[in-house]
């Protein structure tokens, strides 16, 4: 399977990878309906970088499509500041 990274800088370009990695598994929208329970609409705005997609919805999406995101920060993170930053979060809802 071939591989490629993507730079995410916006909306656009997420959606120009979620198009992308659909069409190369020879996806239509409905198979994605039908396996990720999202609407067709839903999908359609990600998929047009709709900027106001709702981001727990786009993840389902993501996951469903083998895509993965990763952050690049221009500060230095250790893992000791990861893990507490992980430990206090406040919404019961993040990853």
């Amino acid at each position: 399977m071939d591989q490629s990274d993507f730079p995410i800088t916006d909306v656009g370009s997420l959606a120009n990878v979620v198009r992308a990695a659909r069409i190369a598994q020879g996806l239509t929208r409905d198979d994605l309906v039908n396996v990720t329970g999202l609407s067709p609409k839903f999908i359609t705005h990600v998929e047009s970088g709709k900027p106001t997609s709702q981001i727990g919805k786009v993840f389902v999406l993501l996951r469903e499509l083998g895509i993965t995101l990763q952050a690049q920060t221009s500060v230095a993170i250790s893992s000791k500041v990861a893990e507490q930053a992980r430990r206090t979060r406040r919404s019961p809802h993040a990853g």
